[in-house]
């Protein structure tokens, strides 16, 4: 593709019905095309529907957005968490102590329980006081697992199923624990991309299974399960319309991803703060995860989604120019 990526899929829904399109190669090394079917990691748009399942769970009386999330926090919200006011901030990883593994054994798996891993988040001080700040974290979602989990009683993978994928009819998507297979998309890096170089072509990352903050960014899904789910959620059919307008209460988010965040979605007029919508704000989330990008949004009512999942990411020198075009390309949809 001109955008440097192997391949994108764009689904347009609105009151007309819904256009799929497809362009590219969904893997490069046997030249098989992609198509609107193909599944792609989403990254951090598995925030949404982490966010819709907590929800759903507060509508039930299981969960309260207001009250602490015990026993794993003694002093942060499950609202400070799903719109990241909570303070908390990231382990540290040394980038080229957690690579180097993968690059000798493209198999290689990273052992840590998620419990473990809130640990380690703890260890480190608070970027602030709960509910005085704002600071965009996977460590929030990975408390919201642990919440979900202690009451449900069941893996946060199977609540999902339960009570969103399955509703809606969802038979693509899921929260993937290992290396995709079947028919999902395959995931390039650009050959000289600092992470796991290679070439002359693009280095294939299928196979990687990268555990941390899963529950922030471990959905698979086709672009057309992702704007059914938008449309479910914010058209009113997922929730209680009081939980939609709580998810839809935004505080000022201090990033170029989105202009203000609710609870698991965020409000979005710049795509990366570059190319600006000409027909006001979206809701949604963009999720960068490895070897794949996918951009979510939808109106405010429900009636109208945008959704482009593309299977790679361009060389180092090229970005601007992909991100100008999958923004160009979102509201050239979005607004006509």
């Amino acid at each position: 593709m001109s955008a440097g990526v192997p391949g994108a899929v764009v689904v347009s829904t609105g009151p007309g019905g819904q256009v799929e399109a497809a362009a590219g190669l969904a893997d490069v090394s046997t030249g098989g095309p992609l198509t609107a079917g193909h599944r792609f990691r989403i990254g951090s748009v598995t925030k949404i529907f982490v966010a819709a399942l907590v929800l759903q769970l507060v509508a039930d009386g299981t969960l309260d957005l207001d009250a602490v999330a015990e026993p794993f926090l003694e002093d942060v919200t499950i609202r400070q968490l799903l719109n990241h006011t909570s303070g908390l901030d990231d382990f540290d990883i040394d980038h080229a102590t957690f690579w180097e593994p993968y690059r000798k054994d493209p198999d290689h798996r990273w052992e840590l329980e998620a419990r473990d891993e809130l640990l380690l988040v703890l260890a480190k001080p608070r970027l602030f006081s709960p509910g005085e700040g704002w600071a965009y974290h996977g460590s929030n979602y990975l408390a919201l697992r642990l919440v979900v989990e202690e009451a449900t009683g069941v893996p946060l993978r199977d609540a999902l199923r339960r009570r969103v994928f399955e509703p809606l009819g969802l038979e693509k998507t899921d929260l993937v624990e290992g290396p995709l297979a079947g028919d999902c998309a395959h995931g390039y890096l650009a050959p000289d991309n600092p992470i796991l170089p290679g070439g002359p072509g693009p280095v294939d990352v299928t196979g990687i299974d990268v555990p941390f903050h899963r529950a922030g960014g471990g959905v698979v899904s086709t672009a057309g399960d992702v704007a059914t789910l938008l449309r479910a959620l914010l058209g009113g059919d997922l929730l209680p319309d009081r939980l939609r307008r709580e998810m839809l209460d935004a505080v000022e988010s201090d990033w170029e991803e989105t202009d203000r965040y609710g609870l698991g979605i965020g409000e979005i007029t710049a795509l990366m703060g570059r190319q600006t919508s000409t027909c006001g704000a979206a809701w949604g989330h963009l999720g960068f995860s490895l070897g794949y990008v996918a951009i979510a949004l939808s109106s405010e009512d429900g009636k109208r989604q945008v959704v482009i999942c593309a299977n790679g990411h361009p060389p180092e020198g090229d970005t601007d120019t992909f991100l100008d075009a999958l923004g160009r390309l979102a509201w050239d949809c979005y607004c006509t």
